[in-house]
């Protein structure tokens, strides 16, 4: 596992190389990692699940005890005589100390069973690296929420001026008789469009803030001077594609959680099995003993025992069969179930893969429409200062510019996340993680 999981560091560290991630989104991540329920729940199953390595091994290991037994005897003694019956009373003490050692020597069971809580702790730990890597996705996610929100706001504020110029000009016009009132409508409505449009970008914007800070109880302010990044400056290529999937289908921790799953159902299919067989321990005890009766007071025994003890199952009614055969269909089912996973992980990376880049073209078609809108707001602009234009023809090229831009942003933000769900499939040692981020942070930087 240590040398297989050492190429795929390097065939990672080839196809996406790039140094440590920068600290803004570390600080971002680390401070999720702290308050993150499900993390710490995660946390606590896999310590949980490796100490059944621990009870496992104690069934293997010598097991010593000591018993001490102290008892109080009151006996009454009635025999009949010629002169009636007589009754005697007496009181005695008993004290029993046993030492007892027990060693398995034959245990099919319980060697199956140390086996079995390896392969639940390697659960553990791989859910936990699921866990962790989930969370960072949902991290980043948010971040990258609250990165858009506020490039929208920037946005629909840009869009105020024009349209309450081009508002205030056609009620103008009206007033002084030149406009119509269709006409004085329409920029009214374009002017509480936009007015709404900005509301809704600021309140998304809260909701995103406080998404964030619930998740890492850091300040949102912080990231006022980061802007949301250019799909150009963190792009995958095609040729990264197959050796992210080997990651995926190798050390991608579902994938080999589902594995641990079933080796551990088939060692407990082992353990069923081995309920027919015979087991055989070494046994020695050591015995001191006290009971006082009328024919052995002031008597006291020393005993010391050493042996084996056979246990031959012989016949229990058909349950360990059936637990047997219980045991077979459960395996079966966890073989399945790690096929199923492998498929399921397949499908996903495959649908994700061709969804993100799908969205990077789309991107860049929606940059190269904003692009247009822009150059027609700039012709607007000059056109406004020679008198060709109007501040109404301003206000519908600002909204465009708008349009576009949101456009551009929602395609880019979800082009992110897809990746990050993509990266959700790896551990998060893996380069692709870091480098992602690095590159990332790097890229909303002013």
């Amino acid at each position: 596992m240590g040398q297989r999981f050492i190429f795929l560091y390097l065939v990672a560290t080839f196809l996406f190389a790039g140094s440590a991630y920068a600290q803004n989104l570390h600080e971002v991540v680390s401070a999720a990692q702290v308050r993150d329920a499900a993390l710490q729940s995660a946390s606590a199953n896999r310590d949980a699940a490796q100490e059944n390595i621990g009870i496992a091994r104690s069934k293997l290991l010598p097991q010593l005890s000591y018993q001490d037994t102290r008892q109080q005897l009151h006996q009454t003694t009635t025999q009949a005589t010629t002169t009636g019956p007589q009754v005697r009373d007496f009181d005695g003490a008993s004290v029993n100390r046993q030492l007892s050692f027990r060693q398995g020597v034959i245990r099919p069971r319980d060697v199956a069973g140390y086996f079995a809580g390896g392969a639940q702790a390697e659960y553990g730990s791989y859910k936990y690296e699921s866990a962790l890597s989930d969370l960072w996705g949902r991290t980043i996610g948010a971040w990258l929420d609250v990165l858009a929100a506020r490039t929208l706001v920037d946005v629909q504020q840009q869009t105020q001026k024009a349209v309450a110029e081009a508002s205030r000009q056609e009620v103008m016009r009206f007033d002084r008789g030149d406009g119509t009132r269709d006409a004085r409508a329409e920029a009214q409505a374009q002017l509480a469009q936009a007015h709404a449009m900005l509301l809704d970008a600021q309140l998304a914007l809260r909701a995103r803030e406080l998404a964030l800070q619930i998740l890492t109880n850091l300040e949102p302010k912080n990231l006022t001077n980061t802007r949301l990044p250019s799909e150009l400056e963190v792009k995958w290529s095609e040729a990264q594609k197959d050796g992210l999937w080997v990651v995926v289908s190798s050390v991608g921790p579902e994938f080999l959680a589902a594995q641990a799953v079933e080796t551990l159902n088939r060692f407990r299919m082992l353990q069923s099995a081995s309920d027919h067989l015979p087991t055989l321990d070494l046994v020695a005890t050591a015995t001191r003993a006290q009971n006082d009766s009328t024919n052995t007071l002031g008597a006291s025994y020393n005993n010391r025992q050493v042996g084996v003890q056979l246990v031959v199952p012989l016949f229990s009614g058909g349950g360990v069969e059936a637990g047997r055969r219980q045991a077979v269909a459960t395996y079966q089912a966890s073989v399945a179930d790690r096929e199923a996973t492998l498929v399921r992980l397949e499908t996903q990376f495959t649908s994700d893969w061709a969804t993100q880049m799908g969205l990077f073209e789309r991107a860049q078609a929606a940059r190269s429409l904003l692009d247009a809108a822009k150059d027609q707001r700039r012709g607007v602009e000059l056109g406004l200062a020679n008198g060709s234009r109007n501040w109404g023809d301003l206000s519908n090229a600002e909204l465009l510019v708008a349009r576009r831009y949101t456009d551009l942003v929602n395609l880019q933000l979800s082009l992110f996340k897809t990746q990050a769900r993509l990266l959700s499939l790896v551990p998060v040692q893996t380069p692709a993680w870091h480098d992602w981020i690095h590159a990332l942070n790097a890229a909303s930087l002013p």
